[in-house]
């Protein structure tokens, strides 16, 4: 079938036409990406969550509450916890000091109670099943507490029953303390009567065990009591609860941070922009071997070949020496470059051949063996430039000690 002549002039159009199209497009998702990264809302949103993210991958050591992690996620293991501390009859052997610490730590948040009226206070638990119960036969004062640390579920009218039992044993409720693991969501009011509502709200006090404020459980109270201790069991045991506390408010410090991040993508074409970045990233590690890849193909000496592996490793291969077959591989992680030198003939490294070039290089402190590879790391972005100067130097002092006389 003939073409006709005239044809070719308008196919030809039609490509350019396309080309500016795509140029077109990809300048403007280049844009939006640049425009979306520099944002100062979201780059702060990103080091805050960053930020939460280390904390929640806190080693707690040796912990007696680490240990027993599958017993520290239940309502009841909280409760005992604080029960404990703050019963002036607990073998802690502190007596009230505890106590008052905690009277004068919920004061700070508004409750009103006096140390004089819980001079003989008894601390129960599960009492009416609240949760802790501090009394005063005495004065005929009454403090509930409400461990929802867990987020256990409020009961059908739990805070509005537990004061009628209060009341019906003939206390008079100062105040509810309403401990949550973070935030300051009230409990749920379903059910609850007009009365219920209007009693509850004159009373109740919402407190975060742990939100980084000075006047969180935590540092409002614990650490207080923790300073205070003189018996050292019990300074042990308040430091390393402390520490399980700090752990568990931190895995869902994030949520603020996700709430505000949910916000801006749902603006103009923020998630398209993010679902463009988060498509970018997952190229960018590839895009880095490649980089390597193409800035060292005319430099290889003293290798024969530099080739990229499955789109993360740029490795060098292809240098003999003695009957090693010594090679360089640059992985590339999201945030590091991890150079592993090593002789491919002996994965263990067994021979020793690596550790004696390593040695002859005069640079065998400078690296670590990780998975039996000699290994030096470089973090991206900030040593960007240094791997490749690092690689150039390197390469050179090593076909300077293959073709050594000395030993």
């Amino acid at each position: 079938m003939s073409v006709s002549p005239s044809s070719v002039p308008m196919s030809l159009a039609l490509e350019t036409d396309l080309l500016r199209e795509i140029q077109a497009l990809n300048d403007a998702a280049s844009l939006g990406a640049s425009e979306f990264l520099s944002d100062q809302e979201l780059t702060a949103l990103a080091r805050r969550f960053e930020t939460n993210l280390k904390k929640r991958h806190v080693n707690l050591g040796f912990n007696l509450f680490a240990i027993v992690s599958d017993l520290y996620y239940r309502e009841n293991f909280h409760s005992d916890i604080l029960k404990a501390v703050l019963d002036p009859e607990a073998t802690h052997g502190e007596k009230t000091k505890y106590l008052h610490l905690f009277l004068a730590f919920i004061q700070l948040h508004g409750a009103g109670v006096a140390s004089a009226d819980y001079a003989n206070a008894e601390v129960v638990r599960e009492e009416g099943k609240i949760d802790i119960l501090i009394k005063d036969d005495a004065s005929r004062k009454a403090i509930i507490v409400e461990n929802k640390i867990n987020g256990a579920p409020d009961m059908p009218r739990q805070l509005p029953r537990y004061l009628e039992i209060v009341t019906a044993a003939g206390y008079s409720c100062d105040t509810i303390i309403y401990l949550r693991l973070n935030g300051h969501a009230g409990p749920d009011v379903t059910g609850w009567t007009a009365t219920d509502k209007r009693q509850i709200k004159a009373l109740i006090k919402v407190i975060p065990a742990y939100d980084e404020t000075e006047v969180d459980l935590l540092n409002g109270w614990l650490v207080p009591c923790q300073k205070a201790a003189h018996n050292p069991d019990a300074q042990h045991l308040l430091r390393q609860y402390t520490e399980l506390i700090k752990k568990l408010g931190s895995n869902i410090m994030n949520k603020p941070v996700m709430e505000n991040f949910y916000k801006l993508v749902l603006q103009g074409e923020n998630l398209k922009t993010a679902l463009s970045v988060r498509a970018m990233l997952d190229d960018l590690i590839l895009y880095r071997v490649e980089r390597l890849r193409e800035h060292f193909q005319y430099d290889l000496a003293p290798f024969d070949r530099i080739a990229n592996y499955q789109g993360y490793d740029a490795y060098f291969t292809g240098l003999y020496w003695k009957d090693a077959h010594l090679g360089i591989d640059i992985v590339v992680t999201p945030e590091s470059y991890n150079l592993q030198f090593w002789d491919r003939k002996d994965r263990p490294g067994t021979k020793g051949h690596a550790k004696v070039i390593l040695q002859k290089m005069g640079c065998l402190p400078e690296f670590v063996i990780l998975e039996g590879l000699y290994t030096k790391v470089f973090s991206f972005p900030s040593q960007e430039e240094g791997i490749i100067a690092y690689v150039t130097t390197f390469k050179q002092q090593l076909a300077t000690a293959i073709t050594s006389q000395n030993p």
